[in-house]
């Protein structure tokens, strides 16, 4: 009776044993069997590689090649083990419709995790809505345009800032320190353009509405760029502040036409864009000694995680980096992030983090990140800079304003053109 009670005992003891040793082998399997190890995470970098972008679009480019070796090299991705960052390049040219027949490319074919681009307001509008059919995330690099953010998608988040306070920045400082009685503004007529013309004008008739408009006037940059009978208008309306949005080679022939035709304005204030590129200064040389300058950064930012950005792309390429490169430094940190939240390729993943993304004020390149229902980032502010003399005698951007992070303070109104071309 004892020994049968103490087999039965036994016996019990046996399948106990033998039950936690499957259920600790396949805790085993499941964890180190089954589970993939992730080598790396596809990230889909889409911009105008070539095409009449691409000569503006090079910096960015320079950029964020940069900042994918740097991160990669410093270990890649920590929460995934090490894992390699890999960016998978697409070329848009610039075009709406190449951009979406890329993407396409990218998501279904290349299976990437995570699109981050595209460069131009009008391609990165495009492919926002193919992002949000295929539920992959994407991180806008460096695209202005308020309306790419305001189509009601889940999937598209912007770091940097967008139109309107880009605008309510560039115009305070319109307003407050140069005190025009009139305004003009012109524009290249793709996305990018357009919407700047929109919210800057609904913004002087809400905030400014006695500084009378005298020219709001759009233009094509399709190529061969001729803009002698816009000038003449300019010429004709004497602004006192004249608005500009332009690309770079359209900028440059706007400056030299103006100058050709001897159209004076006391002030001109230039979207970013051309006129933070730096074959503009070359090309028009003093033509653009005073000219004010909006921008999302400049390279004299004091921000400790800017200056090391902008030291790290000055030693590689020798110069420094464009406004648009530094916005798309501080997209890139806000991918990266999200990707180490994420732990994981899974898009869906990727997208939670990027909802939840949290970067603190002394940690952003630019500023603080943490974005609001639209996808974009409620601490993003834009600056001014003026194109001045340096100490070595070398036209260079310097920044005015905001008035906390200014280095240099404003010289106005523009010089008469004998007086800005003239030796020192």
């Amino acid at each position: 009776m004892y020994s049968r009670a103490l087999t039965k005992i036994q016996a019990l003891i046996l399948i106990i044993v033998v039950v936690v040793a499957i259920v600790a082998a396949a805790s085993w399997y499941a964890t180190s069997v089954q589970k993939p190890v992730v080598k790396e995470v596809k990230v889909g970098v889409i911009m105008p590689l070539s095409g009449p972008v691409a000569e503006f679009a090079i910096h960015t480019r320079r950029m964020v090649e940069m900042l994918f070796e740097e991160y990669n090299a410093k270990g890649g991705i920590k929460s995934l083990g090490g894992a390699k960052l890999v960016p998978v390049w697409a070329d848009d040219k610039g075009n709406p419709s190449e951009a979406v027949s890329e993407v396409e490319r990218l998501i279904t074919v290349e299976k990437v995790s995570v699109i981050f681009g595209a460069f131009t307001s009008g391609s990165t509008l495009a492919i926002a809505a193919v992002c949000e059919k295929y539920h992959v995330p994407l991180v806008v690099m460096t695209a202005f345009s308020e309306e790419i953010t305001r189509q009601g998608y889940k999937y598209v988040f912007r770091p940097h800032v967008t139109t309107t306070p880009y605008v309510n920045y560039m115009m305070e400082f319109v307003i407050k320190k140069l005190k025009p009685k009139t305004i003009a503004h012109v524009y290249e007529n793709s996305v990018w353009g357009a919407t700047n013309a929109k919210v800057s004008k609904a913004w002087l008739e809400k905030n400014a509405p006695d500084v009378k408009i005298v020219l709001w006037e759009g233009y094509s940059r399709k190529p061969p760029i001729d803009l002698t009978a816009l000038v003449l208008k300019i010429k004709e309306a004497k602004p006192d502040v004249l608005l500009v949005s332009s690309y770079l080679q359209d900028a440059i022939v706007l400056m030299k036409t103006m100058y050709e035709l001897d159209c004076y304005v006391p002030n001109i204030i230039a979207f970013g864009a051309g006129f933070t590129d730096p074959k503009f200064i070359k090309e028009v040389g003093k033509l653009a000694l005073g000219v004010f300058v909006a921008c999302y950064s400049n390279y004299d930012n004091p921000r400790p995680k800017a200056q090391e950005v902008i030291k790290a792309f000055y030693n590689k390429y020798g110069y420094w980096p464009t406004g648009d490169a530094l916005a798309a430094a501080q997209d890139f940190q806000v991918l990266v992030d999200a990707i180490e939240q994420a732990a994981s390729p899974d898009p869906e993943k990727i997208y939670e983090a990027l909802r939840n993304t949290n970067i603190p004020e002394e940690e952003g390149i630019l500023y603080p990140v943490k974005f609001d229902e639209h996808g974009d980032n409620i601490y993003a502010f834009s600056y001014v800079t003026q194109i001045q003399l340096s100490k070595e005698g070398k036209l260079e951007w310097f920044t005015v304003w905001p008035e906390k992070f200014a280095v240099r303070s404003i010289t106005t109104p523009l010089l008469p053109y004998e007086e800005r071309l003239k030796d020192p």
